[in-house]
């Protein structure tokens, strides 16, 4: 046989089995206001046997401080009982819920429940409840409860309001000192006794804007002259650093030997637990100079550049923007990695122009080479044949002068 088998069939044998205890089902305790009346949820178990004694005629009685004590309440003799009051569950159904009207002051006690019907059915409950009386309206319950709630940026709460409503035909105005995000209005709910209460709840996301803000909740009876009650809950957000910054002090241009004094400020919660200096090197790199909310430094070509603050707490880092520390009269840069950028760049500029002209130059150097070479080739082969065409007729007039030569020389010699 399985185990859910058995659970059932145990279930089936007790809800079976005759009851022999008697039982009462009340609150432990009531917060009453004097002059309102005062509800008390009640439910019994009786024994098997005392069931067909039970009838609309039983007497449902109230004792006071013990059970032995006195009665101060009687459904079958209302007009002499201490207490004003009506039972206002049906007996026949195990409901003995009660109402005592106008609660006077001086009547906080623990009350015990009696049942009175035919024959023996005569018992007072055990469990009795503790009333207690209070002169003025009793703050409402804020869960979380506590003072001072520490959360963590983000977190997404729920603060709920609350109050037990001992006169429910008397109930209470609920507000809230501010609306957050989403709000749920007041309603009324039951608790596993039976009270009636009044919820109301704030739904927000936490934030740094939260930080120290006051919620309250409060009571405010119309009826009669009572003193409204307020509850609250101070907020505590804790978030990293943000919104740091680094000053300059004094700003401007300084002299060299002069004092300048650096100051971080940051907006964190815990508060910063660590100041530290960085300083730009040439490289554009940051590099550790001190520690401190504040440091105090002479003006000198060593001090000169761009600063940086870093903060720390427990729940992260933060840091500033970079400030400007210049001297006069110092012959490094004030900025000497902007200048080495603007250089470099010019730098890069420049030769890339010249590179284009040179490219373009020697395109044009080749073009001329080429167009020199044909015109000098057109040019000696145009000689060539001039200088064979001169030679010729040279050789003709060598003839000529030849046989001038030769007849003159036979002249002379006649």
């Amino acid at each position: 046989m399985s185990g859910l088998t058995i659970l059932v069939f145990m279930l089936w044998i007790l809800k079976g089995a005759p009851s022999n205890m008697w039982e009462i089902k009340l609150p432990q305790k009531i917060d009453a206001i004097s002059g309102f009346c005062v509800h008390i949820p009640c439910q019994f178990e009786i024994p098997d046997s005392f069931k067909p004694l039970l009838s609309q005629s039983a007497e449902a009685l109230w004792k006071k401080t013990d059970i032995e004590g006195a009665t101060v309440f009687s459904s079958a003799r209302k007009t002499t009982s201490l207490l004003n009051g009506n039972v206002i569950g049906n007996i026949l159904n195990n409901n003995c819920t009660t109402v005592f009207h106008n609660f006077p002051a001086g009547f906080g006690d623990t009350y015990f429940f009696r049942l009175q019907g035919h024959e023996n059915l005569k018992y007072t409950f055990k469990q009795g409840v503790r009333i207690t009386v209070h002169e003025d309206v009793l703050p409402p319950v804020l869960n979380p409860h506590a003072q001072v709630l520490e959360v963590l940026e983000g977190t997404k709460l729920t603060v709920s309001c609350s109050t037990v409503i001992s006169c429910p035909s008397v109930q209470p105005l609920m507000q809230w000192n501010t609306q957050l995000e989403e709000l749920l209005p007041p309603a009324l709910q039951k608790d596993e006794v039976g009270q009636t209460l009044l919820v109301s709840s704030q739904m927000f996301n936490a934030t740094p804007l939260n930080d120290q803000f006051k919620i309250s909740c409060s009571l405010l009876y119309m009826q009669g002259t009572k003193t409204p009650a307020e509850s609250s809950i101070t907020l505590r957000v804790l978030y990293a650093p943000r919104n740091t910054i680094a000053l300059v002090s004094p700003s401007g241009v300084l002299s060299e030997g002069s004092v300048v004094t650096l100051r971080c400020q940051s907006d964190a919660n815990p508060a910063v637990q660590r100041y530290e200096w960085y300083k730009y090197n040439g490289n554009g790199k940051l590099e550790l100079q001190n520690q401190g909310q504040t440091i105090t430094m002479t003006a000198g070509v060593d001090v000169q550049g761009l600063y940086v603050c870093k903060v720390y707490n427990n729940r992260g880092i933060d840091q500033s923007k970079a400030v400007s520390v210049s001297i006069n009269g110092c012959h490094c840069s004030i900025a000497p990695y902007i200048i080495c950028g603007f250089l470099m760049l010019s730098l890069i500029l420049i030769t890339a122009v010249d590179l284009v002209k040179y490219k373009s130059l020697l395109k044009r150097l080749q073009a001329s080479e080429n167009t020199r070479g044909l015109m000098t080739y057109a040019s000696l082969h145009k000689t060539s044949d001039s200088v064979y065409n001169v030679i010729q007729p040279r050789a003709n007039r060598s003839e000529d002068d030849y046989e001038n030569r030769h007849l003159s020389k036979q002249q002379s010699s006649s």
